[in-house]
């Protein structure tokens, strides 16, 4: 089991869905610390996986990195990635996956390139992405950012549905040959 999902409530019942894409650029304001590219990405990338992202989302991130002084403190990051959309089954929308819904408890440590050094990283991921994915519903969060921290210093809790594993292609046979 993952730490992202190891932080994450039992899966309810399942449901058919489709990938929908997002194309979203988050801008990132005085971070407290400046990011290298690909560290930023990576903790993008291991949240946007947690909470159900298929695995081929792209990433591009802008004025990241401790060479540029003040202005890689507000780094701008790209992300292109599918999440499922729960569907009714119809004849022009047949669903792509499996789905379940569950809680994802987004803090130090899950997903694991998450580290106690990120509460504004994440208060703004929450803010300029993850407050705008739906049918993701942010739940709960504690980010105190500049409060002292406690044994869990923060934390993001998403309603998400993420795919089960279970193959959807046997269930478009069955009801094309239904319709037959």
């Amino acid at each position: 089991m993952s730490a992202a999902t190891s932080a994450a409530t039992p899966p309810r019942a399942a449901q058919d869905a489709v990938w929908t894409l997002h194309d979203v650029t988050v801008h990132l304001n005085h971070l407290p610390k400046a990011y290298s590219c690909d560290d930023l990405g990576d903790k993008f990338r291991d949240i946007l996986l947690a909470i159900g992202a298929r695995p081929d989302l792209t990433i591009a991130t802008f004025r990241c990195g401790p060479g540029l002084g003040h202005l890689a403190l507000s780094p701008d990051v790209r992300v292109h990635f599918y999440i499922p959309q729960p569907v009714s089954p119809t004849p022009e929308r047949w669903p792509d996956v499996n789905v379940q819904s569950r809680t994802v408890r987004l803090e130090p440590g899950h997903p694991a390139s998450l580290n106690v050094s990120d509460c504004e990283l994440l208060r703004q991921m929450k803010d300029g992405l993850l407050a705008t994915l739906l049918p993701h519903r942010i739940v709960s969060f504690r980010l105190a950012c500049d409060a002292p921290p406690t044994r869990w210093p923060f934390s993001v809790s998403l309603e998400t549905i993420a795919p089960t594993g279970s193959p959807v292609e046997g269930k478009a046979r069955e009801r094309l040959a239904a319709r037959d």
